[in-house]
């Protein structure tokens, strides 16, 4: 069974002897927890290894290795990658605009040289606008909706970066997307605060592409392949890189690799790229659907966007294709902990069990977790006695589970 956030939460403002507020907010809380319990979970590795090398006791509750290996097996999983084949696109670039196309993401293109299922995230030129009016009683918020008179325009949203602290008055604002049919000198209204924000349009978007990025790169393109983009009217982009050898991404909560496994009979034996030059030098060792390996490698540097920092996994022989043929055991990082809430009549927290997300460590853990929490809000408050005696009680902890 796992330990309770809010259990933990209740002992550690008691401990701390305050109130519903104590000396840490339900946000500090969140970032003490989630930190206090990755470290926890790092820890289970190295005490593993640290086992391993150890006799251990026959009894069924104290085998240490046990013990340690029932922490950890809260996370392991096995799951399907996803292959990124031959001629999935990487980058694209627009060589018409086109018009009426509004900000939006997964948008679908078309080709006729072969290519299949590349989608596409758009964005549309933002016109220019005054500020005719700062209003009052706003707030620094994102994607706020408007509204103009006549109203021929649509979907027009904007961001207010900065306000006046004391009047609430706009003083920093941005188009977040431009919408559709707007006129110059059209007058937009910014919806919220004392509703009396306006600016005036000077120039037009009129839907013109300005940029395009990669949602589903797809499979069967080449550098230069022309592409249409649906939605609107012409507008068209080339496709300038696209992955040239064929890999596959393990799944994107993936902690530490396990086992790599084929048609969940093989296992596919992980080796280095100096020892893929070795064996590929006869064919008497070259990787086979029956010996297959793999490289665990980094994406390429130079990566930006979704794909920074990836890991790939290159299956050879390359006659490997098919993502549902791969199996990968994997220990997966622990979810974020979350200590939800709701506020009362009187400005009290109340706890929240649909809003927040449990401790993923075993109760056993429970008193390190209390502890461990309790030294880093010594470190918040600035309390050094909680600081010491937190610190003490851990690192006895720790030696009466490693002597």
């Amino acid at each position: 069974m796992a330990i309770n956030v809010n259990t933990v939460y209740n002992t550690v403002l008691s401990i701390l002897n305050k109130e519903q507020r104590g000396y840490i907010t339900p946000d500090e809380f969140n970032k003490l927890a989630t930190q206090v319990q990755l470290e926890i979970f790092e820890n289970y590795f190295e005490d593993m290894n640290q086992q391993l090398r150890v006799p251990q006791t026959t009894n069924e509750y104290a085998n240490r290795q046990k013990n340690v290996d029932d922490c950890i097996s809260i996370f392991k999983t096995v799951a399907k990658p996803t292959l990124i084949g031959v001629g999935n696109v990487l980058s694209a670039s627009i060589t018409n605009g086109g018009t009426g196309y509004t900000q939006a993401s997964n948008v679908a293109t078309t080709t006729a040289q072969g290519g299949t299922d590349l989608t596409l995230n758009t964005f549309i030129n933002n016109p220019t606008f005054n500020v005719t009016t700062e209003g009052a009683n706003y707030t620094t918020s994102t994607n706020i909706a408007t509204t103009v008179v006549p109203n021929n325009g649509t979907g027009l949203t904007v961001d207010i970066t900065s306000v006046n602290p004391t009047t609430g008055a706009i003083q920093g604002v941005n188009i977040n997307n431009p919408g559709l049919n707007y006129s110059v000198n059209d007058v937009i209204t910014i919806t919220g605060g004392n509703g009396a924000a306006t600016l005036t349009l000077t120039s037009l978007s009129n839907g013109v592409i300005s940029n395009v990025t990669i949602n589903n790169g797809g499979s069967g393109y080449s550098v230069g392949d022309a592409v249409a983009i649906t939605g609107a009217n012409n507008g068209a982009a080339q496709i300038t890189s696209v992955n040239e050898v064929a890999y596959f991404l393990p799944p994107s909560n993936l902690h530490r690799i396990g086992t790599v496994i084929y048609k969940d009979e093989k296992e596919i034996e992980r080796i280095e790229r100096n020892d893929l030059l070795q064996v590929n030098m006869s064919n008497l060792t070259k990787p086979t659907t029956t010996y297959p390996v793999y490289l665990y490698e980094q994406a390429t540097q130079g990566i930006t966007g979704n794909n920074t920092g990836q890991s790939h996994i290159y299956v050879y022989p390359t006659t490997i294709t098919s993502a549902s043929d791969i199996s990968i055991s994997y220990i997966r990082k622990p979810a974020d902990v979350i200590w939800g809430f709701t506020v009362g009549s009187l400005g009290q927290y109340i706890y929240s069990s649909s809003a927040s997300t449990q401790f993923e460590l075993l109760n056993t853990e429970q008193n390190e977790v209390i502890l461990r929490i309790l030294t880093y809000a010594g470190v918040v408050i600035n309390d050094t006695q909680i600081i010491q005696a937190a610190a003490s009680a851990v690192q006895g902890e720790e030696i009466n589970s490693k002597s």
